[in-house]
């Protein structure tokens, strides 16, 4: 195969999840308390917190006219006009407090908006001062708290859809006025529910138990909790009186667990499909057991384990930017597709019963031939990572799309090899099965290139290989060409093979990660690959 003589660069799609001031994000959602120490590493946890909120249904941006609703300008009141159905399906579309409103206008509107599905938003009712900031967390989060006080208790529901994310919660009397809300959202009809803290979670401030009486939940959102004891809470016995017999999504973030509470919850929701663990900063092991999960993540946390038990509805297994040497155990996972990032010679990896080491000996029960997608995170200058590379590469014998993120390794590298990947031995999925190669963050070591060479030659199916070089690495496209010089000498194993060569955008020592992507099963490349 030949190289073009002149490679196309673009700027790859940055993720919101990399974008170099993260906590910006929280700023929407009131400044944080006075008095508070808030470390580096809390702050980009919280501000990828608050940047994987939903979006809510509706806009703070849209409001009700009625003068606008005139053709001339008379001031007829054309929108009182209209059917109740239609008016329903005006107010359903307002913030809160624009629909609440409405209710002053007559008896009718009144009993409108008392009988419209109604979408709360306490952002929507923060006050802003100049520059479009929210008022300093204080008084300003008391009058937010009243107000959804009030219209809890004054809306008969149903809630379709809940926020609350900029009250700060730190004291008993605080605890019992969100224990009250959760009390009515329950009673209320409550769907989707995000409920989080400000700014993190304090020691002792435990997320009310009355959050499990919310039945009609599919899909929720916690963030900055201390989690309750779920050891004393009981749970019925037949799954149809589960405590979250509706939950779809369950996500989890910056919250205080232990090992038990993951059990309790997948216990208590027997129709989930997708879980999402992230900013756990106390130590976790996680063992998955559910019968209708399908997609699970964790990142930026301290996971000591993350074991899939028995999961026999699982697709993807997502791991990002853990705090620990995790141990990751697959045991009953027949439908697991995607995969990733996972470190050679970081991560444990266990497949069945088998603990994956250096030159293991494949056989079926150490490999997983359902995975077709595989993303890896290494140090191309650290030996004991890219001698853990090819046993790793084996146990994923049908990989199709492969994603290897290099990072430069921190002090002295290691020597590897030169003729490392030639003895290496055949691996089946680069041989018989790899269409797609990427490599991010291309560092310029003879490492990688010596890595991207063996693909190259023993891919016979191979279509595309894309290398992303590091943002600052190169100057010139004659750099990028002069470093992957060797790949023209390579003698291809598929001719017809396409090469290309972008800059990624973003930070050195980056990664590109996007938690809504990776929670929706409609997205088919969550590692940005394609």
């Amino acid at each position: 195969m030949s190289l073009p003589r002149l490679a196309a660069f673009y700027w790859p799609r940055l993720r919101a999840a990399d974008r170099d001031d993260v906590r910006a994000a929280g700023m929407g959602h009131g400044l944080d308390p006075e008095g508070i120490t808030i470390t580096p590493l809390m702050d980009m946890v919280l501000g990828f917190l608050y940047q994987s909120i939903p979006r809510p249904p509706v806009s703070a941006s849209a409001s009700l006219s009625a003068a606008a609703a005139t053709g001339d300008g008379g001031g007829d009141d054309r929108i009182s006009l209209l059917p109740d159905d239609i008016l329903r399906a005006v107010v359903s579309r307002l913030p809160a407090k624009d629909g609440a409103r409405t209710s002053v206008l007559s008896s009718r509107w009144r009993r409108l908006w008392r009988s419209t599905p109604l979408v709360l938003v306490d952002t929507h009712l923060l006050l802003r001062r100049g520059g479009g900031r929210p008022a300093r967390v204080g008084a300003a989060s008391r009058a937010v708290a009243d107000a959804v006080s009030r219209v809890l208790e004054a809306h008969p529901g149903p809630f379709p859809f809940v926020s609350l994310s900029c009250s700060f919660i730190g004291d008993d009397a605080q605890r019992g006025v969100a224990a009250r809300w959760l009390d009515l959202l329950a009673a209320k009809g409550v769907e989707h529910l995000v409920f989080v803290n400000r700014p993190c979670p304090l020691p002792g401030v435990t997320l009310p138990a009355a959050l499990f009486n919310c039945s009609s939940l599919r899909r929720l959102y916690i963030g900055s909790w201390e989690l309750p004891d779920t050891a004393s809470i009981p749970l019925p016995r037949a799954a149809a009186a589960a405590a979250f017999p509706n939950l779809r999504e369950l996500v989890l973030g910056c919250v205080v667990m232990v090992d038990g509470d993951l059990p309790f919850l997948l216990a208590a929701s027997p129709a989930l499909e997708t879980l999402a663990v992230f900013g756990i900063l106390n130590t976790l092991r996680a063992r998955l057991s559910s019968g209708s999960l399908r997609c699970a993540q964790f990142c930026l946390s301290f996971m000591e384990e993350v074991a899939v038990l028995d999961a026999p509805r699982l697709e993807r297994l997502f791991l990002w930017r853990n705090i620990k040497n995790t141990r990751v155990k697959i045991g009953h996972a027949p439908q697991l597709r995607m995969l990733g990032y996972l470190q050679p010679g970081v991560h444990q990896l266990e497949i069945g019963n088998t603990i994956i080491k250096a030159r293991t000996i494949v056989r079926p029960g150490t490999t997983v031939p359902s995975v077709n997608m595989l993303a890896l995170h290494l140090h191309f200058g650290v030996r004991n990572e890219v001698k853990m590379l090819p046993s790793f590469l084996r146990c994923f014998p049908n990989v199709e799309t492969l994603c290897v993120e290099s990072e430069e390794a921190p002090g002295r590298t290691s020597n590897i090899d030169v003729n490392f990947w030639q003895e290496a031995g055949p691996i089946e999925c680069v041989q018989s099965h790899l269409k797609m190669m990427i490599l991010r963050e291309f560092q310029g070591e003879e490492s990688e290139l010596s890595f991207l060479k063996f693909v190259g030659e023993n891919a016979r199916v191979l279509e595309k290989m894309v290398i992303v070089m590091k943002l600052g690495r190169y100057s010139a496209p004659e750099e990028v060409a002069a470093k992957v010089m060797d790949l023209q000498s390579a003698k291809w194993a598929r001719e017809g093979n396409k090469l290309g060569f972008l800059i990624s955008r973003l930070r050195a020592g980056g990664s590109a990660w996007s938690l809504r992507d990776g929670t929706d099963l409609s997205c088919d490349d969550p590692f940005m690959c394609l």
